[in-house]
């Protein structure tokens, strides 16, 4: 108020002497006209005409967008929301004295704050979020005193925050999510006694939280999640009536809850605490929390006892899972929830739950929709209650120890949608009652001791995707019935049961089938020749059954196809040449089977590696590498004594080499506690061994100084070695839950890859609980650098043109085909989005990161596709099944590189905050072209060297992003049709 004031008595005193000079700013509404054509003049793009008006022929009070006060004919207004300005906010702008509303939301604003801002002493409500504002917040708008709202929420904004924001009394809502903001939350904000609205969110923040925001009478929401905030929870934010939403998932906060919590936080209807470090016991006092609505605590360390949760009258969402939580068999805690009548979601997945499921199971919501309550170690029988919960569209119970009989009442669940329940021990009959389930997509029932034959009745499921029934024991034919099922796309996977019969030629009817795996059965006959109608097949695994007679020539019909497995059955005839056909094709095994005449050359056949041809005795010729006979002419008979003779001396030979390699192996394996998991075949060099010890030199103890990067699982430091070298060293949190499987699914899905866009392990140290990747050093960063970077003097940004990221789109399009398509077992990677996408000295895209990746079929009877629960990917990126419960799919990766492309291009997150209710990235792109191309494209691509021509390439890239992103999976191109689309814009489009 004291600086209001004294601006008044200058003014006052200061414009009479000033008259008519021209070199002073004079408080008037001319000045205001002035202010406004100066803001007008940096506007460098106006695609909607929206400053047409901003002309002095008019009166500014009639300027779209501006307000004026009716008396004095100042302006006191302006709002330019969501118009899609690009240029920057004019210092001028301070001059407007009148001003207490200033709106210009979703635009593309640039450069830093004027500091002249702070003259605006009269303003009210701040509102620049959604641009691409740089440099700091200025500390000058601590001089507007009256500020109620400050939003610069989803900018570039770096640096502190200033202090002298907490001396503004009136400030009510604070939004500064999603910028580059670093250091603590101000000691200051307590003292800012009407705010009610404390938005921080993802952010680089540390430190820990001021122990006075408890203490804000009027604070009802706190949201400071995906930051690295440490140090416990301060006891007074537990003393807080007023709190409705308390929102701090996934940062470092430790300590324990106290018990009373809940019974002080009467108004919270809001707690996200999951992805910290959190631990102790789950306040009994939840079970009271009457207006709580949605809980996530899960992933964290919380122990003992799920409290009883009897008054929890509108709690809609509750996930506990991925903790140490225990019940000691009892299962009241399932029973109490009986009163919450608006539970949609319960996880109490992954912890350390034993005994056996309540019928009160069936009292729980009838508005509950996913049931997830995998991984843990509950047995007895799963209740025929469960059929109560008509509104399930999942459930999870995948790895318990349940047994008896599936329910057959399960079949009376209109919406179900995904049934997990594979890895226990159920036994009995398959329920015919499923093929009531017409909404049913997955069905995952492997690994139990499940006998009788498969219901046909499962070919009335027409929405059916996957059917996974492998390691049973299963008998009888397979139903033509589940042949007949349009949508049946991922995979049908019998393997490892006792299936006799012949495999029905209806099977040429599933043309969007993945996978098929028959494995380990009794089958018998020929192989259907209408096989080879399966035209999306990529998997084919038949070995060790009684399959006789030929192979089909069909099977060159599968032009996509990757892996063949025949072995171990008992066909006959030539192998066919047509096979040398498959350019796509990794592995085909023939072996143990009755083969006989002339091996093709051509084709997967020059790879000896990809072929398994062993136990054909009477196959001869093909490419050296094999080591077969030549292929006699008819006039000669040779010896059969010689090729004995050869025959024994080459069994011998390779006899000697396996028992050699073994010993190797044992040698160098007990000899070193490094394992080099990811051995570069095409390199003659053996792969570095680092021990801990080195790598704590590379990077000086693990230093701050050397830390590049941090995930959740682990943190990536610059190593510089002795010899000079530079390398990228990600350390696993091990102590943090789940690490240990990040650790090993990255190891696993790097191991056997090579491609130039992938990152490679360079090497692997573990060593106790010490696991680390040694990885190539990246100097460019990574994309989300390159598209949202934290400082305007970023000289990758500067290169970053049209077409540097049609190269980058096309690099990343290319290690996903090989992914999918490419490598023997196909890996969907699960968790792309910029800062996975690394940037080498030469910009050549790598993709990394591959923690949470699936290998999605594996060579042996236990493989399984993931199941759905926990999601799979980041928010924003991830594709819409998984939120439902889908599996991991390529088809995933495909809607996450869609997001990607649409990002790229138009350098709007889809985590903006325009796309809010019904509108998203995908909808809003959707909506401006062709016609509107201008108005979302990043305003850096129509500057300096801009032609026509581009916006044709860009509205095609555009449309490739659009198509990626369909929200129906099967709608989606493949990861290889898509590179094919990028390479044809990349060659028609102008250098």
């Amino acid at each position: 108020m004291a600086a209001e004031i004294t601006i008044l008595i200058l003014s006052l005193i200061i414009q009479p002497l000033l008259g008519g000079s021209q070199g002073l700013p004079r408080f008037n509404n001319n000045t205001d006209q002035e202010s406004l054509l100066a803001f007008k003049s940096e506007i460098s793009r106006d695609p909607l005409g929206v400053l047409g008006t901003w002309n002095p022929s008019t009166s500014f009070c009639n300027w779209t967008g501006v307000t004026c006060n009716v008396t004095k004919q100042r302006v006191t207004g302006i709002n330019l929301e969501n118009h899609g300005l690009v240029g920057i906010i004019a210092p001028h702008i301070g001059n407007l004295s009148f001003l207490n509303y200033l709106n210009l939301q979703n635009n593309s604003f640039l450069r830093n704050l004027p500091q002249e801002m702070g003259q605006l002493f009269r303003l009210r409500t701040l509102i620049l979020g959604s641009n691409q504002i740089q440099g700091s917040i200025p500390s000058s708008l601590s001089l507007c005193t009256r500020l109620t709202l400050l939003d610069l929420s989803i900018n570039r904004l770096q640096g502190t925050i200033p202090k002298e924001l907490g001396s503004l009394s009136e400030l009510q809502d604070v939004s500064l999510a999603q910028n580059f903001l670093a250091g603590p939350i101000p000691s200051s904000f307590v003292n800012l006694s009407s705010l009610t609205n404390l938005i921080l969110m993802s952010n680089d923040l540390h430190g820990q939280i001021p122990e006075g925001l408890g203490r804000l009478p009027f604070l009802i929401n706190l949201q400071v999640g995906l930051n690295s905030i440490s140090g416990e929870i301060p006891p007074s934010l537990f003393n807080s009536s007023s709190l409705i939403a308390l929102a701090m998932a996934g940062n470092r906060l430790t300590g324990t809850l106290p018990p009373d919590m809940f019974t002080t936080l009467t108004s919270l209807t809001t707690l996200y605490l999951g992805g910290n470090l959190l631990s102790g016991r789950i306040p009994p006092s939840l079970g009271n929390a009457s207006n709580l609505v949605r809980v996530d605590l899960s992933n964290n360390s919380f122990s003992g006892r799920i409290p009883l949760l009897w008054n929890l009258p509108n709690i809609q969402i509750l996930s506990l899972q991925m903790n140490s939580l225990v019940n000691m068999g009892n299962m009241d805690f399932i029973t109490s929830l009986a009163n919450s009548t608006q539970l949609q979601v319960f996880s109490v997945a992954e912890n350390q739950l034993t005994g056996k499921l309540p019928s009160s199971i069936g009292n729980l919501s009838r508005q509950l929709s996913l049931l997830v309550m995998n991984n843990n170690f509950f047995e007895g029988s799963l209740p025929g209650e469960v059929s109560n919960l008509i509104n399930l569209t999942l459930i999870a119970f995948e790895r318990n120890s349940l047994s008896g009989s599936i329910p057959p009442s399960i079949g009376s669940l209109p919406n179900l949608q995904n049934i997990y329940l594979h890895q226990n021990k159920f036994s009995g009959k398959i329920p015919e009652s499923l093929g009531n389930l017409t909404y049913l997509s997955e069905v995952h029932l492997s690994n139990n001791f499940l006998e009788g034959t498969i219901p046909a009745t499962l070919g009335d499921c027409q929405r059916l995707q996957s059917l996974d029934l492998s390691v049973n024991l299963l008998n009888g034919t397979i139903p033509r019935d589940i042949f007949g099922i349009p949508s049946f796309g991922m995979i049908l996977n019998l393997s490892f049961n006792s299936l006799s019969g012949f495999v029905p030629a209806e099977v040429g009817n599933l043309n969007m089938i993945q996978a098929i795996d028959v494995e380990n059965n009794q089958l018998s006959g020929d192989i259907p020749v209408t096989i080879g109608d399966c035209s999306s097949l990529l998997y084919l695994n038949m070995p060790r059954n009684s399959f006789q007679g030929p192979i089909p020539n069909s099977l060159a019909k599968l032009k996509g196809i990757e892996y063949i497995d025949l072995s171990s059955n008992k066909l006959t005839g030539v192998i066919p040449t047509s096979l040398e056909t498959l350019k796509f094709l990794q592995v085909l095994n023939l072996s143990r089977n009755q083969l006989s005449g002339e091996v093709p050359k051509a084709g997967i056949f020059r790879n000896s590696t990809g072929v398994s041809l062993s136990g054909n005795l009477k196959l001869c010729g093909g490419v050296p590498d094999l080591g077969l006979p030549k292929c006699n002419s008819p006039e000669k008979h040779p010896d059969d004594s010689k090729v004995k003779i050869i025959l024994i001396a080459l069994f011998a030979s390779v006899a000697f080499i396996i028992i050699s390699m073994l010993v190797l192996w044992y040698v160098r394996k007990k000899g070193s506690g490094v394992h080099e998991d990811n051995d570069d075949a095409n390199s003659p060099e053996r792969h570095p061994r680092y021990r801990h010890h080195d790598l704590k030199l590379a990077t000086r103890n693990f230093s701050s100084e050397y830390l590049i990067g941090e995930g959740s699982f682990g943190s990536v430091y610059k190593g510089i070695f002795r010899d000079g070298s530079l390398a990228a060293i990600k350390v696993f949190k091990m102590g943090q839950h789940g690490a240990s499987k990040s650790f090993l699914a990255e190891c696993e899905a790097l191991r056997n890859i090579r491609h130039r866009n992938l990152v490679k392990i360079i090497s692997v140290c573990s060593a106790g609980d010490f696991k680390a990747l040694i990885l190539p050093f990246m100097p460019n960063g990574n994309l989300e650098q390159l598209l949202h970077p934290r400082s305007e003097n970023c000289v990758v940004e500067k290169a970053l043109d049209i077409n540097l990221r049609l190269k980058i789109a096309q690099d990343v399009a290319s290690a996903l085909a090989y992914l999918h398509h490419d490598c023997e077992t196909p890996v969907v990677h699960c968790d792309l989005k910029p800062s996975n996408v690394l940037l080498d000295g030469e910009m050549l895209a790598h993709v990394g990161d591959f923690g949470l990746a699936r290998i999605l079929l594996k060579n042996s009877a236990k493989a399984h596709l993931s199941s759905s629960i926990g999601l799979k990917g980041s928010l924003g990126y991830m594709a819409p099944e998984y939120g439902m419960g889908a599996g991991a799919s390529t088809r995933g990766d495909v809607y996450s590189f869609g997001i990607l492309i649409l990002e790229m291009f138009t350098r709007k997150r889809p985590t903006d905050n325009l796309f809010t209710g019904d509108m998203d990235l995908q909808k809003w792109v959707s909506m401006h072209l062709p016609d509107n191309l201008l108005d979302i494209v990043d305003h850096e691509l129509l500057q300096n060297e801009w032609q026509p021509a581009h916006s044709d390439g860009i509205a095609r890239v555009l449309n490739i992003g659009l198509m990626c992103a369909r929200k129906s999976p099967e709608e989606r191109p493949t990861m290889r049709e898509v590179s094919a689309m990028i390479e044809n814009v990349k060659a028609n489009l102008p250098e």
